[in-house]
């Protein structure tokens, strides 16, 4: 049997035919050894018996026992506790965070409801005030009014009276006080 590579795969060099093997190829009586991962201890190929140990029996092999697979590392478990641990935590993280930031929209919308009663009380107290303002004019203009009646009532006395007599003398100084800002 002959094998010529595709002619893609020719760079102008005629190989020479390969000629078919007359002997198949050698078994390894070991297998191939497989690399060994980092952290794992190299592992010793167990024989594998090509002759019975004892002549007399026939030569039927022995059953091998299966080959255990790489031993795990101490460090697996510990990673995994370690993994579970961190998600456990980022779990708990991530919900403080959705409640705290429930939280803070709570509070925002609390302090503008505050802010917003504030300037309607400090509205409500500049209107008390302009209010007060006007009734304290009230009250002096009434004050004022009725320190004019007291006066223009001592007068009329004053006038009713006869003249040259105690009453008219008692009228007088009524007049003379409660008149005392408006006439004199």
């Amino acid at each position: 049997m002959t094998y010529n590579p595709p002619p893609h795969y020719n760079f102008g060099e005629q190989p020479e035919p390969q000629r078919p093997q007359s002997v198949p190829p050698a078994y390894s009586p070991q297998p191939p050894q497989q690399p060994a991962g980092a952290g794992y201890p190299p592992q010793q190929p167990t024989p594998i018996p090509t002759q019975p140990s004892q002549p007399g029996y026939a030569t039927q092999m022995l059953p091998q026992p299966p080959p255990s697979g790489p031993r795990r590392s101490p460090l697996v478990p510990v990673l995994a506790v370690v993994m579970v641990i961190g998600l456990a935590g980022a779990v708990l993280g991530l919900a403080m965070w959705l409640k705290t930031s429930g939280d803070l929209e709570d509070a925002e919308a609390r302090l503008s409801d505050r802010d917003s009663q504030i300037s309607q009380l400090e509205e409500d107290l500049a209107a008390a005030e302009t209010q007060l303002e006007g009734l304290e004019a009230a009250e002096a203009a009434a004050a004022e009014a009725e320190s004019m009646r007291a006066c223009l009532d001592d007068l009329k006395w004053f006038y009713s009276t006869a003249p040259d007599s105690t009453e008219e003398a008692e009228a007088e100084t009524a007049v003379a006080e409660s008149c005392d800002d408006w006439i004199w």
